[in-house]
């Protein structure tokens, strides 16, 4: 079991608070905003950690993990939270997909940015994905159809799907739960 700081949430913010908040892309809010309030959520492949920061910031999140496979990427999402002063509000981790991570740890994932294959590997590894207390929030980059068939055929349902437009590039959002 992986040792997370727990964040209160709702917080409420002072009318003299001078701090600078983080800006997300349309995708990036979208997801955002799928996250259910004071949930646990990881965001696997964060690479700059903007999602992780703006939860964070927002107190929309019990615990945040943000796990990277690149050591490179995860000092640069650290960096960023950093320049935010949240550090303490999120857990860092070099890992592949969610290696280490428990459901006991998270109740959301996040997983967006990846091609549909990389997604369902990550998903295939991680079986206690498939609980029903797991929310799943994908945004494959490709093959979504590939992802789409896997997750029919391994005990996942598909609970919604939604569109959103950034810079002018069309994204498919998938919100899954296991059987």
């Amino acid at each position: 079991m992986l040792r997370m700081s727990v964040i209160p949430c709702f917080a409420v913010k002072s009318k003299r608070n001078t701090m600078k908040y983080v800006k997300l892309s349309n995708r990036l809010r979208a997801l955002a905003d799928l996250i259910d309030n004071c949930a646990a959520v990881a965001d696997i492949g964060s690479d700059h950690g903007y999602l992780p920061v703006y939860l964070a910031q927002n107190r929309r999140a019990s615990r945040i993990v943000a796990t990277d496979i690149s050591a490179a990427s995860l000092s640069a999402a650290r960096r960023f939270a950093a320049k935010y002063n949240v550090t303490q509000s999120i857990t860092f981790i070099v890992t592949p997909g969610l290696d280490g991570i428990t459901a006991t740890d998270v109740d959301t994932v996040v997983i967006a940015g990846m091609g549909g294959e990389t997604i369902l590997r990550i998903l295939k590894n991680a079986p206690w994905t498939k609980s029903e207390t797991v929310k799943l929030i994908l945004q494959p980059q490709s093959k979504i159809d590939l992802l789409c068939r896997f997750l029919y055929d391994n005990g996942y349902e598909i609970r919604e799907t939604k569109s959103v437009t950034d810079k002018g590039k069309s994204y498919t959002i998938i919100i899954v739960r296991g059987d």
